[in-house]
């Protein structure tokens, strides 16, 4: 790069600076991660080169690399905008693996802002325009496959639209098929973040095993992001799902340092819910609701607007007020939560609300209303009965007919 900016403009001059920076932008988002500085330094100038020279292949890692880059930083409405430029690119030059990435992207930024039908709406579009002959070379661009990506977040979006039988399903597909691709940094993102399906089903089993696997990518292809961030962080938040806070505490705060030293603000609002959960299992209830507060604060930032696990930060701080007997604050919460889950139609988390308020009415004698507010959630399932959600409202359903 030194010696491409003491030559003089020429188109080949300009060829080189933009195949040197699109390759250094993927590095860079391999080695340092989806926020790092240098990944923006790398691929914003050769926006403009791109663009002038009518590169459009150079287009797709470009668009990703910066979208990814200001969403990691959890700005996330501010990256949408991002990837609705690459659809309206690939709308115009006729580029089908720059509208399946825009697809990918818009999946993505629509997961985390919580718009989960919008999410499994990109996933359908892309699958329909996706062929692994022509498109699998992309993950080589962008160290994710579309495909897989797009599934893993459908998965997840699934799961709380409240089928969590189909997420496991349509999980599984995504990582056989990012298997199949065989790329070591896409496999292990899919792996991991994958995981979640699992720990939201309390399923730490399989939690575990997955992320097992993809720490190990990530130590014998020396990716940092894979085995210090995206597999220790989910490690500790199924520990918290096993009751092992002390366990989960110092692996989420570990993860978690690592995270915010490299810029990275995406998906810490729920990691850090979730570390805040643990707290107060061991009685830190103050300190963890004022990290509550914080996640409330970085949601609701303009810009920012990371809505996805908004209904169960919400019910968290709802339980964690039950805990110092501040009844009318955790039921306004609770409330709260569930209109931000019916919003969302995320029937899962609404499920999870319905039975935390119904114990705050039963334990204050509202026993009808309790019933009545969780039996048609309830209802409204048509399986993952063996989940703990299920299992826990059902048990909870049957005391209060009683």
């Amino acid at each position: 790069m030194q010696l491409i900016d003491a030559l003089p403009h020429t188109r080949e001059r300009d060829e080189s600076e933009l195949a040197l920076r699109v390759l250094l932008g993927t590095a860079w988002l391999a080695l340092k991660g989806w926020p790092a500085p240098e990944v923006w330094t790398s691929l914003h100038p050769a926006l403009a080169l791109a663009k002038s020279r009518g590169c459009n292949d150079a287009l797709v890692p470009i668009y990703w690399g910066l979208s990814v880059n200001v969403g990691a930083q959890g700005r996330v409405a501010e990256a949408l905008p991002w990837a609705r430029q690459m659809l309206d690119s690939a709308k115009v030059s006729g580029d089908a693996a720059l509208l399946v990435t825009g697809h990918m992207c818009t999946c993505n930024y629509s997961f985390w802002m919580g718009r989960l039908v919008e999410c499994l709406e990109h996933r359908d579009a892309l699958l329909a325009l996706y062929d692994e002959t022509k498109h699998g070379h992309l993950v080589e661009l962008l160290n994710e496959d579309p495909k897989a990506q797009a599934g893993v977040f459908a998965s997840l979006a699934t799961w709380m639209l409240g089928y969590p039988d189909r997420a496991v399903c349509m999980l599984n597909e995504s990582v056989a098929h990012a298997h199949r691709i065989g790329h070591p940094f896409g496999l292990g993102w899919a792996l991991s973040q994958g995981s979640d399906v699992f720990c939201y089903r309390c399923d730490t089993e399989e939690v575990r095993k997955r992320l097992d696997e993809c720490d190990r990518l990530g130590r014998d292809n020396s990716l940092p992001v894979l085995w210090a961030v995206m597999a220790p962080g989910r490690y500790g938040m199924g520990f918290v799902r096993e009751g092992k806070a002390a366990k989960g505490i110092a692996a989420l705060k570990e993860t978690l340092a690592v995270w915010d030293a490299s810029g990275g603000k995406v998906w810490s609002p729920y990691g850090k819910a979730v570390l805040a959960e643990a707290m107060a299992m061991l009685g830190d209830i103050d300190d963890a609701l004022q990290l509550i507060d914080e996640q409330i604060e970085q949601i609701e930032r303009p810009g920012w607007e990371e809505r996805v696990h908004y209904a169960e930060i919400l019910r968290l701080k709802g339980w964690m007020l039950t805990l110092k007997d501040d009844l009318k604050g955790a039921e306004q919460n609770y409330l709260a939560s569930l209109d931000w889950a019916r919003e969302q139609q995320a029937k899962s988390w609404e499920l999870r609300t319905s039975t935390s308020l119904a114990r705050l009415w039963r334990e204050q004698g509202k026993r009808k209303e309790a019933h009545d507010l969780l039996a048609p959630v309830y209802n409204w399932f048509t399986e993952g009965f063996d989940t703990k959600d299920l299992r826990e409202a059902k048990a909870l359903l049957e005391e209060l007919a009683a």
